[in-house]
């Protein structure tokens, strides 16, 4: 059974497809009603004046009094109807559209019909043929007149014609000879054929008016759809382009213009395509004009540009309605927010905010990586605290220990090579990893250890300015030859850490290199201290 849901869905597309229908009915009787106002004088002159004509013809044959009164009757309705019109046109459109002005016109046009139907019927004088054929003939004629004019709503134009046809036809069979009953024989075709052409005209004139009230209809969806997307395209927060086939663009947003720091005519006519193009773009605009998408995430400099701007562009390509390719689009957005807070969430995460050096996972993250490549790595693992530093901490304060940390991070950074890596562990403990790539056996790594500790161990000893006096601090420094072919990475973290606690345990400013005796005497004396005495 179908859920609420989706009973609610086809009662509300049942509801707006009621709506527009009706809105769509009433569109196209307003636009009747206003084809039957319009130039409204033309043919009620042309009865006046033809109704003159008549009374002229018939002056002779038919009293004046009958004439003049039928006269009068034609003007004043004529001129009700005139009046009627002149209103309908001072009205707003909202209040043309209401149903009484159908009926208005309906009841002034049947007025006008009995009126002329009521001069068929007076003004026939059976012994006067040449005064019947003209009253025939004006009748006739206002009759196929008013089928032309008022056809748009076919009930009214019948309103019209009957009243006046039906009169003269019944006085024509009353007289019962054979030219009167052939004439209302060819009345009766001629009524006939009016009907005809009055449903004839009435299709036609209903189909060229909903045909042109659904171009309208068309058209002002269309110029809502345009500047709805007009206010997507020129309020979005991202940038938009547009490009032809050929890559060139031919639109763009002024969020764009912000975004790439540029004028409007330095986008416009821009080929993303050309040589000078930045690669990665091309790519994506030849993807999407080949592919239907296209992707593109980077730093974009365009030419003649300081600075680079990091976007990342979404490329599709535009059909017409003959699903035949013109060109495409592109969303861009902007990265520079992005990138900016990635950067201090990576800073956060992989580094020490007081020194700023990497921390310990950061550093972590790198012994793997090198572990990992094919090439070994051949060097030194190196830990270090320093001596005292809890007894500076606690009498100069903790801004002077702080300031003793950043000292001892920018000496330790001093002696770094190209390809090491120092970092802060926690509190006063640092370590750092030094390669030698271009030693050839471990004699060689040993003395560039060695070498390379006691610079490291001399650039730690010298004073320190804490909190206007000179302080010194010695380092406490273990360290270990490695070679990555022959053991792991956290191996070696463990020699270096036995190292240093030798040297510490040692007294202060000591130097220590790893031996493989110190794991024993490590574990002794880590036993010795966790075992409990009486």
């Amino acid at each position: 059974m179908p859920n609420a849901s989706s009973t609610a869905t086809a009662s509300g597309l049942r509801s707006d497809f009621r709506r527009e229908h009706y809105v769509t009915l009433k569109r196209l009787r307003s636009e009747k009603v206003r084809l039957l106002y319009d130039k409204l004088w033309q043919p009620v002159l042309a009865s006046v004046v033809a109704a003159i004509l008549l009374v002229a013809a018939l002056w002779p044959v038919v009293s004046a009094e009958i004439l003049l009164g039928w006269l009068v009757s034609v003007v004043v309705v004529s001129g009700v109807r005139l009046g009627i019109a002149y209103r309908y046109h001072q009205l707003p459109i909202m209040q043309q559209q209401r149903r009484r002005w159908l009926w208005r016109f309906s009841a002034g046009a049947i007025a006008a019909g009995c009126v002329w139907g009521a001069g068929s019927w007076l003004l026939f004088t059976p012994e006067h043929s040449g005064q019947v054929a003209a009253l025939a003939i004006v009748m006739s004629g206002i009759t196929a007149g008013g089928v032309t004019t008022l056809s748009a709503v076919w009930w009214v134009a019948l309103g019209f014609v009957l009243p006046i046809m039906l009169p003269l036809l019944i006085r024509f069979i009353w007289l019962g000879t054979p030219l009167a009953m052939l004439i209302g024989v060819v009345l009766v075709l001629f009524l006939g054929l009016i009907f005809v052409a009055s449903r004839r005209f009435s299709r036609i004139i209903h189909d060229n008016i909903a045909l042109r009230v659904s171009m309208a209809a068309r058209e002002t969806m269309l110029l809502e759809s345009e500047n709805r997307y007009r206010s997507i395209f020129n309020h979005s927060p991202l940038g938009v382009v547009h490009f032809d086939c050929d890559g060139q663009i031919t639109d763009c947003n002024d969020k764009l213009l912000t975004i790439l720091g540029v004028e409007r005519g330095q986008m416009m006519g821009y080929n993303m395509l050309a040589p000078s193009a930045d690669p990665g773009v091309a790519k994506g605009v030849r993807d999407a004009l080949s592919r239907g998408t296209g992707y593109y995430e980077g730093t974009y400099v365009l030419p003649k540009a300081e600075q680079g701007t990091p976007l990342r562009v979404f490329f599709n390509a535009v059909h017409s309605a003959g699903k035949e390719k013109v060109g495409g689009v592109a969303i861009i957005e902007d990265f520079t927010e992005r990138k900016r807070y990635e950067a201090i969430i990576y800073r956060q995460a992989y580094y020490d905010a007081l020194t700023d050096m990497p921390n310990r996972r950061l550093f972590i993250e790198r012994l793997e990586t090198l572990w990992r490549s094919p090439t070994p790595c051949r060097g030194m693992l190196l830990f270090m605290d320093l001596d005292r530093f809890k007894l500076i901490n606690d009498t100069l304060g903790h801004a002077a220990g702080d300031d003793l940390l950043v000292q001892v991070a920018r000496r330790l950074g001093s002696c770094l090579g190209e390809n090491d890596i120092a970092a802060r562990l926690s509190g006063d403990e640092f370590v750092l990893l030094a390669r030698f790539d271009d030693a050839s056996d471990t004699t060689a790594i040993e003395a560039h250890a060695t070498a390379y500790a006691e610079r490291v161990q001399h650039a730690l000893s010298a004073s320190y300015r804490l909190e206007s006096r000179w302080v010194d601090v010695t380092p406490s420094i273990g360290y270990t030859c490695i070679n990555s072919a022959e053991l792991d990475h956290e191996e070696a973290l463990k020699q270096a850490d036995i190292a240093m606690y030798r040297a510490k345990s040692a007294g202060r400013d000591r130097m220590c290199r790893y031996q493989t005796e110190m794991r024993d005497d490590f574990q002794r004396d880590a036993e010795r201290d966790i075992t409990p005495h009486d």
